[in-house]
């Protein structure tokens, strides 16, 4: 009889043990798990020559070893109407606060202006000027020595090289672009900042959850 309750205090405490070193593996494997690096999107949908409330543009910064990379994109309200020599001009943004910071990786013939004006949406701390030849319609560059936290949540850029009618008259095509003549607009400023958060990668859901099943499985056992 002793050995039989022995055996099944054995028994538990190996139950318990097996469960203890589940939940350790799992605490060892978060951290080092493969994960998302901190990211942060921005659109600009706002302008100073065509209607506003479109996402015409989109920011995104992303936590790296060397500091943040940017990336900004023109989206479909511009590509639609995009004509030769089209792309991204200057972009602006601001930091909010004084650390010292390094930009670097930026394309050819682009460079960086200090507390400069960006048509009717004010002064920013920094602007990244291309020549026309330059222009892009994806710009990236890396900001060193900073983090998520040192960039304010709004931004603006100049985007040239495409063709916008703005005027209902007779030499519109029904789709707003490429009509020609002085109603045209083919340069604009757009500002904006309206963040979406970066979900988890969905791998790591079902890796996480698998785990937390074994271990429901591990106490049902014990």
């Amino acid at each position: 009889m002793q050995a039989s309750i022995n055996r099944r205090k054995t028994a538990g405490l190996v139950g318990r043990i097996s469960l203890f070193t589940l939940i350790i593996a799992i605490a060892a494997w978060l951290p080092i798990a493969p994960a998302q690096a901190a990211s942060v999107s921005f659109f600009l949908d706002q302008s100073n020559k065509l209607p506003d409330g479109a996402n015409y543009l989109s920011v995104t910064l992303t936590d790296s070893e060397s500091g943040v990379n940017v990336l900004v994109k023109t989206l479909d309200p511009l590509n639609s109407i995009a004509g030769g020599h089209f792309g991204i001009q200057s972009f602006g943004f601001n930091f909010t606060s004084n650390s010292l910071y390094e930009i670097t990786d930026l394309p050819d013939y682009w460079k960086v202006q200090k507390d400069k004006q960006m048509s009717e949406f004010g002064r920013f701390d920094i602007r990244l000027q291309g020549k026309g030849k330059a222009r892009t319609d994806t710009l990236s560059f890396t900001v060193g020595g900073v983090t998520l936290a040192d960039f304010d949540d709004y931004f603006a850029a100049h985007v040239a090289g495409f063709e916008w009618c703005k005027l209902n008259d007779e030499n519109r095509d029904g789709k707003n672009k490429w009509c020609g003549g002085k109603d045209c607009v083919s340069s604009a400023y757009f500002g904006g900042g309206t963040p979406t958060a970066v979900p988890l990668p969905a791998a790591a859901w079902l890796f996480g959850s698998g785990l937390l099943g074994l271990v429901g499985v591990a106490r049902r056992k014990t």
